[in-house]
């Protein structure tokens, strides 16, 4: 399992170990078996021990395991299944601090996935994405939005609204490329049945540089894969720019009434390699 690669994470918890290997099998890049929210104290230690059974039939580095707070009395019990040869990388909840971040690194010495879901994770986000064995954040905006006191998710039936996430999004698209980590992994849309609605959630994600999305539901995975997809327009207007780019030998040039440089060529060229991967 590539890592940096993955686009669509699927939440499993780990009470159900009947649901694993159907969620292997929904298209999802990885799933992430949840030993922590998803899993009530007085079944967190049966829970362990039925993953670790599992774990030990299913092939090297193909799943990921969300485990508990550094802190919680189940630690080490997870620290004991991150070493599994199944297991490719950890997805740490409500990181704050680098220095115990550091020493799960060594103990476990697999990728980490570390969820950014506080103002003090936010204001440590340049030592957290410097620990060595950091592999890419994951947004955990439901938990960021508790903490900081926010109006969200809003009522049933009203509008969709993002906007209050925009700086701590641009953060963890920043912080990221800064320390040479893979772009961020965007937080879960609520709505399990809403295909359009998650599309447009998970295109909005992607503007801001997020590339990946996590999943709740088997029935999110094709709406979010086809978020990744590049529309008609995109694909119509990339053609445009490459061949404008043939005809004037790389010069800058105005297509449809706009200057086209470098960067624009490059994003160009992208939706383009893109859309020629996804036809391999």
């Amino acid at each position: 399992m590539d890592i940096n690669a993955l686009q669509t994470l699927l939440f499993v918890p780990a009470t159900r170990p009947e649901r694993f290997d159907k969620a292997l099998a929904s298209g999802a890049d990885a799933i992430i078996i949840d030993l922590e929210d998803a899993v009530p104290a007085a079944e967190k230690e049966a829970a362990g021990k039925a993953l670790s059974t599992w774990l030990d039939t299913q092939p090297n580095h193909s799943v990921l395991i969300r485990i508990n707070p550094i802190d919680s009395p189940w630690f080490k019990q997870d620290i004991q299944l991150c070493r599994s040869k199944a297991v490719a990388g950890v997805v740490v909840p409500k990181v704050e601090d680098a220095d115990a971040l550091a020493e799960l690194a060594r103990a476990c010495e697999k990728p980490l996935l570390p969820f950014i879901e506080s103002a003090l994770a936010l204001h440590r986000l340049n030592d957290i994405a410097a620990v060595s064995g950091v592999a890419r954040f994951l947004f955990g905006k439901l938990d960021l939005a508790l903490d900081l006191g926010m109006d969200y998710p809003q009522p049933a039936g009203e509008p969709l609204d993002e906007s209050a996430f925009l700086y701590a999004r641009s953060q963890l698209v920043v912080c990221s490329r800064v320390h040479g980590l893979a772009a961020p992994i965007d937080g879960i849309f609520t709505a399990l049945y809403d295909a359009k609605g998650l599309t447009d959630y998970a295109r909005q994600g992607m503007r801001l540089g997020f590339s990946g999305f996590l999943l709740i539901h088997p029935a999110q995975v094709k709406p979010a894969q086809k978020a990744l997809t590049p529309t008609s327009a995109q694909i119509s207007w990339a053609k445009h720019i490459i061949e404008a780019e043939a005809r004037e030998k790389g010069a800058v040039v105005a297509v449809g009434g706009n200057m086209v440089d470098l960067p624009i060529i490059s994003r160009a060229k992208r939706i383009m390699e893109l859309v020629s991967n996804l036809g391999k």
